[in-house]
């Protein structure tokens, strides 16, 4: 699969999860047996924006070749991210904070990590 591809994918997860984050904070984290209070719904909010602009960054660039500078640092910083939550993930899923549906988040970390990371080292022309 080509950088074109995965970008369109990306910015398919992301939206999902960012306007989910977004828009039904409460009912959205209830799937993954999470309850909020208003902090959380606030908190949840700014995640939300977050993954919804992540979602246009992927999308916007998704002609942009992988030689280019400004692609292979938004490849690097996602990369980084995915590394850095999915054991947060993971933890919350463990502990119990999040209903076995955690798995979910956990799977899709994971595969961002690694498609990222494939793009993040792949050999750039």
């Amino acid at each position: 699969m080509t950088l074109k591809t995965f970008s369109v994918i990306w910015a398919v997860i992301y939206l999902g999860f960012g306007l989910g984050l977004l828009l039904i904070p409460a009912t959205f984290m209830t799937t993954y047996g999470v309850t909020l209070n208003s902090s959380g719904v606030f908190m949840t909010r700014i995640l939300g924006s977050a993954l919804t602009a992540y979602s246009l960054i992927f999308y916007w660039n998704r002609n942009t070749p992988l030689s280019d500078n400004t692609q292979h640092n938004i490849l690097k910083g996602n990369f980084i991210y995915n590394i850095i939550d999915t054991p947060v993930v993971l933890m919350g899923t463990l502990n119990g904070v999040m209903s076995a549906m955690g798995w979910v988040p956990v799977g899709l970390h994971i595969f961002l990590a690694v498609t990222f990371g494939y793009f993040t080292f792949k050999k750039r022309s």
